[in-house]
């Protein structure tokens, strides 16, 4: 509970602040692991293979979960929609990664509030908080 508590207050914290607001879509270009929902690390945790959101200089994202989205992301001040998303449409286990992927899927097709805070990505919107971790290069 007092985990949950402070990582909570951590992200509305980083929501509310500027300082590390991106002047640009640069920030965004990179390969990102989602790292928890509502502040939750569960279910994420429990996932044996972690799904990667990959966004490009061109701003077309892919996300690698059950399904695969695939789209480009339009950026109207500090917020974030993706334009035709288009989806797999694999019978997925209603398990932890399909609940992974439906918290994705709804802060991509958005409107989602976006920070990029170092190696940190935070997708919000009114009901939802997904955290994504940049992916170390090897």
């Amino acid at each position: 509970m007092k985990k949950t508590l402070l990582t909570t207050l951590f992200i509305a914290t980083i929501l509310t602040g500027c300082a590390g607001t991106p002047k640009n879509t640069a920030d965004l270009v990179n390969t990102w692991t989602v790292s928890a929902i509502d502040g939750y690390t569960q279910p994420v945790e429990t996932l044996t293979i972690k799904p990667q959101l990959q966004i490009n200089k061109n701003l077309n994202v892919s996300y690698s979960g059950c399904n695969t989205l695939t789209g480009k992301i339009r950026i109207t001040a500090q917020d974030l929609t993706t334009k035709n998303l288009a989806s797999t449409q694999k019978m997925c286990i209603q398990n932890e990664q399909a609940t992974v992927d439906g918290f994705v899927k709804q802060m991509l097709t958005g409107p989602s509030k976006f920070l990029v805070n170092n190696n940190t990505l935070i997708l919000s919107s009114d009901n939802h908080t997904v955290t994504f971790k940049r992916v170390e290069k090897k």
